[in-house]
């Protein structure tokens, strides 16, 4: 059996499509906006044949750091529903809503719930704590203005992917330690939680075919702590926080993916902390391959199990 042998052949496919679009590049040695614009070009390539929902809107909200770009994804009869808070994921460093645009499509389509995805300040121009900053503001503004949506505002739930998701817990942290409203559930998809981990999933995955490596890891973690390098602030990483009192969470794994065994690492002190919940292997899969829905049955059916959990609990 050759490496890649137990990866989604549909996955294979899509991430040989995306190499003939956009060969193959080292972002480390590229000027970060170079790096990015290239990042975002091959994440771009399954954005095309999207689901049709009655109500996409993309607006601008005041952040910290300037004007934020949001989008809600509004599907059939999800008037006086709950909704759903997106926090992209990219390393920290790439990524947007655009980049996630169909995903986030549907994602409203499979849930029956609006969708509201946020843009934020990237690393390294922008390293911790701004763009946790950013999403802190976006989910306070979705809590004022959920009325203005016809959203029912005491049943937002948060999700995200990758940085996203650990963005998403620090929110989570932030308003539980403020005493102010969490999300009711939250879903989090091949997290990043801690740097410096040494797992078996790493050493299986983290070499070079399978998409993300550990050495890129590495690299997008010392982009986005930068000078709290040496010290990392437990809201940059929340594997080391306390967990208590946080909503349930869904927690979606791709099998094939340098962090498989830090996301089952952080389910279970979850659980320790008294948090229900429920974790999901997608098996064959990639880190980063929820974005593949327009070519992968596979990313189709996680991003659908995704709405799922969000559904019941929201």
């Amino acid at each position: 059996m050759t490496l890649i042998d137990d990866v989604d052949p549909e996955i294979l496919a899509a991430r040989a499509l995306q190499a003939g679009v956009v060969p193959p590049f080292d972002i480390g040695k590229l000027d970060p906006a170079e790096g990015r614009a290239l990042m975002n070009q091959v994440a771009m390539v399954f954005n095309d044949g999207k689901p049709d929902l009655p109500r996409v809107e993309t607006m601008f909200i005041d952040g910290p750091g300037g004007k934020l770009r949001c989008r809600l994804y509004q599907p059939e009869g999800a008037a006086g529903r709950g909704a759903i808070y997106y926090i992209h994921g990219g390393g920290w460093y790439a990524c947007d809503v655009d980049t996630h645009d169909r995903m986030l499509r549907v994602l409203a389509a499979e849930s029956g719930l609006s969708v509201f995805g946020i843009d934020y300040r990237l690393s390294p121009e922008h390293p911790f704590p701004a763009g946790l900053e950013d999403c802190l503001a976006g989910w306070r503004w979705l809590g004022d203005a959920a009325d203005d949506f016809g959203v029912d505002g005491g049943r937002i739930a948060i999700s995200g992917d990758s940085a996203g998701a650990n963005l998403a817990v620090a929110v989570m942290l932030t308003e539980r330690d403020a005493g102010r409203a969490m999300p009711v559930a939250a879903a989090l998809l091949y997290g990043c939680y801690t740097p410096g981990l040494t797992t078996a999933s790493r050493e299986r995955y983290g070499s070079g075919p399978y998409g993300l490596t550990g050495a890129r890891m590495d690299w997008y973690w010392a982009n986005y702590l930068g000078a709290a390098a040496a010290a990392p602030p437990v809201l940059a990483t929340p594997f080391h926080a306390d967990l208590h009192g946080l909503p349930p969470c869904y927690i979606g794994i791709a099998e094939c993916d340098v962090n498989a065994d830090e996301n089952r690492m952080f389910a279970e002190r979850l659980r320790e902390a008294g948090v229900t919940v429920t974790l999901d292997v997608w098996l064959k899969m990639t880190h980063g391959a929820l974005q593949m829905t327009r070519d992968a049955a596979a990313a189709r059916a996680a991003v659908a199990a995704t709405a799922r959990a969000l559904k019941d609990w929201t």
